[in-house]
C-alpha cells in the first residue's frame, strides 16, 4: 500500500471510528431519557442494564455506518481538500477515485459487514432487548400479552385466533384453529381454553380442548371430541412468528421477513414483507451509494466554503432517502413490484452521482 493511501485511510477511519460512535452515543442518550427512570423503577440490576444498552448499541448499526460513511468521508476529503493537499496529489497525475481507493474499499467492506449485521447478529440482539423490556414490564405489572391476535399459516392451511398471548410464556387463551384441505375446505375445528407451545418439544399442547370434525361435501360437523388435555404435534408454528406478525413491518428482523414470507401468501399479507426483504439487500448499495455521493462534494471547489458542499451533499441524501419512502409506499400498496420498488431508487440516484464524479475527476 502507497504512504498516500495508508495516509488516507488512517485518516478516514479515525474519522469514522469517531463518527460511529458520536452518532451511538447520541441514539443510546436518546433511550436512556425515555426509558432510564422505568428502568429504575423496576429495580432492574446493573448487570442487566449494561447488557440492555450493549444489545441496544448493537441494533443501531445497520442504521448508523451508512450515516457514519457519509460524515467521515465529507470530513476526511474535505479537511485534504481544504489543505490544499489533494490539490497537490491530484497536480502529480492522480484522480480523486485513486486518492480514495482505500477508502472505497473500506466503504464496500462496511457495506457486507452492515449485511451480515442486519442478517444475523441484529436479530439476536433485537430478541434480548425485546425479553429484557418485557420482563422490564412484568415486574412493573404491566401487560406483557398481545390481546386478539389472528395468523394464517398458508402452508398447512390453518388459520389461528387467540384472545390473548403471552410473549414470554409462550401461553395463548381463549384459542380457535381452523384447518383447511387443500381445496380451502374445513376439515376440523378446535377450540381451547388454553395452550402452550413447548421450547423442547416444539409443537403446541391443548387444555380443555374440543375438536369438531367436519364432512368436507356437506361441510356438516360428523364428530365432537373433548379433551382435558391434548398434543397437536403438526401444529409447529412458533409464537415467535405470530408475534412477528402483528409488528411494524419496518421493526422486523431478517430472519422475522422470511418466516413470515414462508407462512403466508403474498395476497393475503399484501408486499409489505416483500418490500422489507429486498430493502435488506439495497442497504448495501445505499452504503456504497451515499460513500461515492460525498465523495464529489467533499473535493468541490476550491473558493466555496465547505459547509455549502455539506449542505449540499445533504440535500441529496434527504432526496434519496425521500424517493426510496415513495417508491416503497408504492411498492407496500401493491402499484409498483416489490423488488422494482425498492431498487429503483439506487438506479435514479446513480445518474447524477455519476455526473457530479466526472466533473470531479
Amino acid at each position: 500500500m502507497k504512504l498516500l493511501h495508508r495516509y488516507v485511510l488512517s485518516k478516514w477511519l479515525k474519522s469514522f471510528v469517531c463518527t460511529y460512535f458520536i452518532v451511538t452515543s447520541l441514539l443510546l442518550l436518546e433511550d436512556v431519557y425515555k426509558n432510564f427512570y422505568s428502568f429504575i423503577k423496576a429495580k432492574v440490576g446493573f448487570i442487566e442494564l449494561v447488557g440492555y444498552y450493549f444489545f441496544l448499541g448493537i441494533s443501531f448499526v445497520s442504521f448508523v455506518i451508512p450515516l457514519a460513511i457519509f460524515i467521515s468521508v465529507l470530513f476526511t476529503l474535505g479537511q485534504l481538500h481544504g489543505k490544499n493537499e489533494i490539490i497537490g496529489v491530484r497536480c502529480a497525475g492522480m484522480s480523486i477515485l485513486a486518492i480514495s481507493k482505500t477508502i472505497i474499499i473500506g466503504g464496500i467492506i462496511l457495506a457486507l459487514a452492515n449485511l451480515l449485521f442486519e442478517s444475523f447478529i441484529i436479530p439476536s440482539a433485537i430478541d434480548s432487548i425485546t425479553t429484557f423490556r418485557l420482563r422490564t414490564d412484568l415486574r412493573r405489572g404491566r401487560e406483557t400479552t398481545t390481546s386478539c391476535a389472528g395468523f394464517y399459516n398458508n402452508i398447512n392451511n390453518r388459520i389461528w385466533f387467540f384472545k390473548s398471548l403471552n410473549k414470554l410464556s409462550y401461553v395463548a387463551k381463549g384459542v380457535t384453529i381452523n384447518c383447511y384441505n387443500d381445496d380451502n375446505v374445513e376439515e376440523s375445528r378446535i377450540f381451547a381454553s388454553t395452550a402452550r407451545f413447548s421450547k423442547d418439544k416444539k409443537y403446541w399442547t391443548c387444555k380443555n380442548c374440543s375438536v369438531i370434525a367436519f364432512d368436507p361435501s356437506t361441510g356438516l360437523p360428523t364428530s365432537v371430541k373433548i379433551f382435558a388435555e391434548k398434543d397437536f404435534e403438526m401444529f409447529t408454528e412458533t409464537p415467535k412468528v405470530m408475534i412477528a406478525s402483528l409488528k411494524k413491518v419496518k421493526y422486523l428482523s431478517f430472519p422475522e421477513v422470511l418466516d413470515i414470507i414462508k407462512y403466508c401468501h403474498s395476497e393475503s399479507m399484501g408486499n409489505a414483507f416483500l418490500v422489507k426483504f429486498h430493502q435488506m439487500f439495497a442497504n448495501v448499495a445505499d452504503c456504497i451509494i451515499i460513500l461515492f455521493l460525498a465523495i464529489p462534494f467533499a473535493v468541490m471547489g476550491v473558493r466555496v466554503n465547505p459547509f455549502v458542499n455539506i449542505a449540499r451533499a445533504s440535500g441529496f441524501l434527504l432526496i434519496f432517502f425521500f424517493l426510496g419512502i415513495i417508491f416503497a409506499t408504492f411498492g407496500n400498496n401493491g402499484m409498483l413490484w416489490p423488488a422494482f420498488s425498492v431498487w429503483i431508487t439506487n438506479v435514479l440516484i446513480l445518474l447524477p452521482i455519476i455526473k457530479l464524479l466526472r466533473r470531479s475527476m
